[in-house]
């Protein structure tokens, strides 16, 4: 019985990276998506971004620079933006709330 335990790991250890190569890359599928001429629903892709420098670098290598937007600013902007923003958890928590108590 253990050995169809030590079997499922052992498979489940050697195909996992295989199934992770082949799993799609959020920024890479935008970044085709925008090359392709295709443009999202909303047009504003807001990340969560903590405000560290590595972070910064990061977001500025794959985006452009990082522009972190309030809660309240993403609630009453209408326009569509040219690339992606950032949004700190706290104001995540908060534009949350503030579409869950719009909704009602």
């Amino acid at each position: 019985m253990s050995w169809i335990f030590w079997a499922v790991s052992l498979a489940a250890i050697t195909c996992g990276p295989a199934f992770a190569a082949d799993a799609p890359n959020a920024s890479q599928a935008s970044k085709n998506a925008l090359a392709q001429g295709e443009t999202p629903k909303s047009a504003r892709m807001l990340y969560v971004c903590d405000d560290s420098s590595m972070t910064r670098r990061a977001f500025a290598r794959e985006f452009g620079a990082a522009r972190f937007e309030t809660a309240q600013t993403v609630h009453a902007k209408s326009e569509a933006w040219s690339a992606p923003r950032c949004i700190t958890q706290a104001e995540k928590r908060r534009l949350t709330q503030k579409q869950f108590a719009s909704a009602r």
